[in-house]
């Protein structure tokens, strides 16, 4: 096995098989600016110089959790002082303060007395109001839980959020998705099994979502091989994927980081799992999106050269990040998206949700 075996099958348009991911995630010195260069090559074949990004708004409706994952810093319990719960007006007006996004993204703890009855609230409320507004949000974790309070299918559950104006479904409760790990982080989540089997239904259904990863923690290289390794496999039967997103892991205000001792993975890393992310799930996923909330501007523009295409959105708030200690802050303008791309000799093109171009 060498690096340009690898290579050439992945230009050619042929999947990699795991254990040469191993052996491309594990290289070292010479052969890391070897796996830069390849996703950079793959990715200019796809896109070009374009760099896409989206206005949105993020709103989190509630922090009271029942979970308690090790690597949070934003959930509390319900009578926490800092506990907080939104209602549908709040995030109404909230719309109204941001005239001119396309998107709204949804979220909440896995709060224990919400059912499926507030989120369709919620949903239809916001489009009632503002039907042009696509709504994207609602994790696997939380469509998983509502179906369980409900006595429902995954797939009455799901059908009832589409048809009350949840537009597609976001990607996350995914950290990494071998169980080994899970029952170390979040031992209170699906399992990898459930949240495939949420996102597959999802998918049948014809609701599209996001795919993420949570990097930069206790996992090991094998981790992050399964875990894209599953990824691409319902890709490849489902199509439903609409970008892949990975998440470095912020440990400042989590228990995990000081369980653990953990600090930021180096910029090294974080250049090596993008670039990697770009080889291995060549050629199913199209877009690979970078996070300028978790790894700052000047980093986030740094991984478009090996391998990312998306930067992501305007967010106007954010709490997750934040509350794990995250200093980036919380918006950029459009302005000053498209300005940073330019200036990186990138086109900036502004998308929708789903990727088509506004």
């Amino acid at each position: 096995m060498n690096f340009d075996t690898i290579a050439n099958k992945v230009l050619g348009g042929r999947e990699i098989a795991p254990e040469e991911g191993l052996y491309l995630l594990l290289t070292r010195d010479r052969e890391e600016e070897d796996l830069s260069a390849l996703a950079r090559e793959l990715n200019a074949a796809l896109n070009g110089r374009r760099v896409t990004y989206v206005r949105n708004r993020n709103f989190n409706f509630t922090n009271i959790c029942m979970l308690k994952c090790k690597f949070c810093g934003f959930c509390r319990d319900e009578f926490h002082p800092q506990a907080f719960f939104l209602d549908a007006d709040h995030l109404l007006r909230k719309i109204r303060q941001t005239p001119g996004i396309t998107e709204v993204c949804i979220q909440g703890a896995i709060h224990p007395r919400l059912g499926i009855a507030h989120y369709l609230n919620l949903l239809r409320r916001v489009k009632e109001q503002h039907p042009r507004l696509h709504i994207h949000g609602v994790s696997p974790q939380e469509v998983f839980s509502l179906a369980s309070k409900a006595g429902w299918s995954l797939q009455k559950t799901i059908a009832a959020l589409m048809e009350a104006g949840l537009g597609s479904m976001a990607g996350t409760a995914a950290e990494i998705l071998v169980d080994r790990v899970r029952r170390e982080i979040c031992p209170g989540k699906i399992s990898s099994r459930q949240w495939v089997e949420v996102v597959k239904t999802a998918h049948r259904l014809g609701l599209k979502s996001t795919a993420t990863i949570l990097f930069g923690h206790i996992e090991k290289a094998e981790d992050i091989v399964e875990h894209l390794t599953l990824l691409r496999e319902v890709q490849r039967e489902t199509g439903g994927f609409t970008e892949f997103v990975p998440l470095l892991f912020i440990p400042f205000s989590t228990c995990l980081g000081s369980e653990y001792s953990l600090s930021v993975a180096p910029g090294n890393l974080v250049r090596k799992v993008y670039a990697f992310s770009r080889i291995y799930l060549s050629p199913t996923f199209r877009n690979i999106q970078t996070s300028w909330v978790k790894l700052g501007v000047e980093r986030a523009l740094e991984t478009l050269e090996v391998g990312a295409n998306d930067f992501g959105g305007t967010l106007f708030e954010e709490n997750i990040t934040r509350s794990a200690g995250g200093t980036f802050g919380e918006f950029l303008s459009v302005e000053q998206i498209r300005d940073s791309l330019t200036r990186k000799g990138k086109i900036p093109l502004e998308r929708d949700t789903l990727y088509g171009t506004v």
